[in-house]
């Protein structure tokens, strides 16, 4: 942003900022605007996806806000190529099948 995007966010959120005669939106063209503006924002394709990238991701510990700890760790190129197949195949995430194969391990463990 630059500093006149600050100074006019500024005077937005106290409510001092004037539009210019002619430029308010109103209805469906205030709609279709805003829209516009949080695609170009966010650079989704979609409003559902704008908004998950404006939020956050859900944690993953039901009644609990906040992210989740993140683990890394390396793996060869073989089980790299048959996680991302078997979470192709499942239409799912390659962290789901990591995090399910973690909680199976731990619970034989």
């Amino acid at each position: 942003m630059t500093r006149e995007d600050d100074e006019l966010a500024d005077r937005a959120e106290r409510g001092t900022l004037r539009s210019k005669p002619g430029t308010a939106r109103r209805g469906r063209t205030a709609a279709e605007h805003g829209r516009r503006l949080l695609m170009e924002a966010t650079g989704a394709g979609t409003v559902e996806e704008a908004t998950r990238r404006a939020i956050g991701r859900p944690s993953l510990t039901p009644g609990v806000e906040g992210s989740a700890p993140v683990l890394q760790a390396r793996v060869t190129e073989e089980l790299f190529e048959e996680v991302e197949k078997v979470a192709s195949d499942r239409h799912v995430p390659k962290s789901v099948i990591v995090r399910e194969a973690l909680e199976q391990y731990l619970v034989s463990h």
